[in-house]
């Protein structure tokens, strides 16, 4: 049975019209964000501001664009620069109401998926919650020697004032059928993207993506590298990806699943795959059927499977490449801000 993401999926990022009959739902979606925007703008919402500068990595498609390794990648480079970095997540399908600080201890249903996988990659300052600017000044109150705060997503929360704004784009899916939620894919139109200070292609840059450009110098590649697996239960343990001669299942819940069953299909590994909704929250029950096989799947997902892994749970953790001149420009900006 598929999940209900990847019939979305399906529907967004390939030919389909009956999705066309919730287009009214997206006009109705596309008037409340421009208030929204509006409002911060106007001055009717207030718009908090920290003493440190501000650095979103965001998206304007729903789920699935590569954004967690840049994050990753910015961090360790702001770090090897000399710089004390704090990260600010959402904790997206986590129960935390009010701003949290990420342990590494931390249990993945108070903190979300991606803010512990990045504490157990990364041992920085990371906090998380709903409100961004009260998430932001918590992170200082706590560790008032960080200088620079990087927000994993956010770029529609206004609330929070930025200094510096990344999109990150599937260079493979793009922006699916233009549409809107719940049409389409898209959180916010395609222009935004000539708004913000650097765009992102997660893979390489395609020709009929430059003219939604007015400046082609924002735009900076991506790329992923990774191809040896981790073992969940004894971390020390890795083994080449292409060595694995036992029987694979596959399994995800993250917003792409393609992105990673490519990755395994061009190291050449065979396998099947068992695609969950993004953010699935695992439980044991979920790999009842899979005990005779070697169980693989991403960095994001493993967190979630902490309790109750198997030795023949496997991980995949991957690295961003991303071109040096998008850091040199990162630094230039926030140092004359």
């Amino acid at each position: 049975m598929r999940s209900i993401h990847e019939i979305l999926n399906n529907q967004y990022y390939k030919k389909s019209s009956w999705i066309l009959i919730l287009l009214p739902l997206s006009y109705i979606y596309f008037l409340i964000i421009f208030l929204r925007s509006w409002s911060y703008k106007s001055g009717i919402f207030k718009t908090i501001k920290i003493n440190v500068p501000v650095i979103i990595v965001g998206n304007i498609n729903i789920g699935g664009t590569g954004k967690t390794p840049l994050v990753i990648w910015l961090l360790e480079k702001l770090i090897k620069f000399g710089m004390k970095p704090g990260l600010i997540c959402r904790g997206y399908n986590s129960n935390a109401s009010k701003s949290i600080e990420v342990l590494k201890n931390s249990k993945v249903e108070n903190v979300g998926d991606e803010a512990l996988m990045i504490k157990l990659r990364l041992d920085i300052p990371i906090f998380s919650g709903k409100k961004r600017g009260q998430v932001a000044r918590s992170l200082l109150m706590t560790y008032p020697d960080v200088d620079v705060v990087i927000s994993d997503d956010g770029l529609q929360h206004f609330e929070l004032f930025r200094d510096f704004e990344i999109v990150v784009v599937d260079g493979v899916r793009l922006f699916g059928n233009g549409h809107l939620i719940p049409a389409g894919p898209l959180r916010e139109t395609v222009t935004r993207v000539k708004k913000v200070d650097a765009v992102v292609i997660n893979s390489q840059v395609k020709k009929e993506i430059l003219p939604l450009f007015e400046n082609t110098n924002n735009l900076y590649e991506m790329a992923y590298s990774g191809d040896v697996l981790q073992n969940c239960v004894h971390t020390n343990q890795i083994f080449d990806l292409s060595r694995i001669d036992k029987e694979i299942i596959a399994v995800t819940g993250i917003g792409n699943p393609e992105r990673f069953f490519t990755q395994l299909t061009n190291a050449g590994v065979n396998f099947k795959r068992r695609i969950f909704n993004d953010h699935h929250m695992f439980t044991e029950s979920d790999f009842k059927d899979y005990d005779g096989m070697e169980i693989v799947m991403t960095e994001k997902d493993a967190v979630k499977c902490k309790i109750f892994a198997k030795e023949n749970f496997w991980f995949l953790p991957v690295s961003a490449d991303v071109e040096e001149k998008l850091f040199t420009k990162i630094i230039k900006k926030i140092r004359t801000n």
